[in-house]
């Protein structure tokens, strides 16, 4: 059996190192600073394009539904942690209220909730 001398040892294991280190660099190095998955690729090339700026728009108004959307399920699981049957929620971006028509037995109820403390403003029966 073939014993491996104590200066190829440090040879190997510095090596594999070295090998780990650059892959890590690598990955790195290749990808771009400001990249962002949203954007588009060949904005640079189309920047004047008309069908460009519609589709940049179509994504604006996407992020601001998803947005919009996570407010208002916030806004249900608070108000439904308080024993309502939540029917509807209105929210409106740069609002400071979240408007919630909820019900509890048989009685209907208007809640207003602040933005972004969820806390609860106003309960009033409908």
């Amino acid at each position: 059996m073939k014993t491996l001398s104590a200066s190829t040892l440090k040879t190997v294991v510095s090596g594999s190192i070295v090998a780990a280190v650059l892959a890590v660099t690598t990955g790195c190095v290749t990808t771009p600073s400001g990249y962002n998955v949203y954007d588009d690729i060949y904005g640079d090339v189309h920047k004047d394009d008309k069908e460009h700026k519609k589709h940049k728009d179509k994504h604006k108004k996407a992020d601001k539904n998803v947005y919009s959307a996570t407010i208002e399920r916030r806004a249900a699981n608070k108000v439904s942690s308080m024993g309502y049957r939540v029917k509807d929620v209105k929210y409106k971006k740069g609002d400071r209220k979240i408007k919630v028509e909820a019900e509890r037995g048989r009685d209907d109820y208007k809640i207003e909730l602040g933005y972004p403390s969820y806390n609860v403003i106003k309960i009033k029966k409908d």
